[in-house]
């Protein structure tokens, strides 16, 4: 999540423009070399910037989810200077050797990313888990109760088609949504629709299981053979026909008699 944040452009807009005015604190002869600008989109680019900043969020993961107060801070979190400085200091040296010569001697700049007041919200996994026990345990007894009830060809295929549209809510809010974002304007609609992307990733194999299960369970609905007795009881079905001697006063090719309800009962 964290390298899908920084291939944003408005992130990596942000820790341009924080990294562009810290240079200029620290090497005023940065302020107006026109190099500079190329450099610092450059080193935002850099792999080791790249992981530091997911380091730095991962830090702020755990501060959110962590249950010890004593590691949460009100701070902002600070990317590794160290390796935002040698970024810089090798996407200059080739077209400025001076002011990469300037920027090694200097202390290591400082990225911070805001992030105070957390809130607490504990470690879900927990709460999670019992959560998805119960609902599986919920959605199998309702569907036994159902087949139970009636396990006809159309019960079967209603509980396939049924699983399968379990997936369209993931489908929709992890593909189709972010693609929407990303024609909308503002910071917001872009992270949001970067990191969509990335936990899509983990949801999408789990909605298509539930489609490929649903299209297992209504084609068996389809091939499964019909049912050959039905009870008379169900309202709606036919009464059954006559299987007993043959009537001596039948005509030849007379179908036999079908027993009617009345006299069934």
């Amino acid at each position: 999540a964290a390298h899908a944040l920084l291939d944003a452009p408005a992130v990596r807009r942000g820790l341009a423009d924080q990294l562009t005015q810290e240079l200029d604190r620290r090497v005023p002869g940065a302020v107006h070399d026109p190099r500079t600008a190329a450099a610092v989109a450059a080193a935002v680019r850099d792999p080791r910037v790249t992981s530091a900043f997911a380091d730095t969020i991962a830090a702020i993961h755990q501060a959110l989810m962590t249950s010890d107060a004593s590691t949460r801070t009100a701070a902002p979190f600070t990317i590794d200077g160290r390796s935002v400085s040698a970024a810089v200091h090798d996407a200059l040296a080739p077209k400025d050797p001076k002011l990469a010569a300037e920027v090694a001697r200097v202390p290591p700049l400082v990225v911070k990313i805001k992030a105070a007041d957390l809130p607490h919200l504990h470690d879900p996994r927990s709460t999670a888990d019992v959560v998805t026990v119960l609902a599986v345990a919920a959605a199998l007894l309702l569907v036994t109760a159902s087949l139970l009830m009636h396990h006809d060809r159309r019960t079967i295929s209603r509980v396939g088609r049924r699983t399968a549209f379990l997936a369209v809510t993931p489908l929709v809010v992890f593909v189709a949504f972010p693609r929407v974002l990303a024609h909308a304007s503002g910071d917001a609609p872009q992270i949001a629709a970067a990191l969509l992307r990335v936990y899509g990733n983990r949801v999408l194999p789990s909605a298509i299981a539930l489609v490929g299960a649903g299209l297992v369970i209504v084609v068996g609905a389809i091939v499964w053979p019909r049912r050959l007795a039905v009870s008379s009881h169900a309202p709606g079905h036919a009464a059954p026909r006559y299987t007993g001697p043959e009537s001596p006063n039948r005509a030849p090719g007379e179908p036999p008699p079908t027993i009617t309800e009345k006299m069934y009962l």
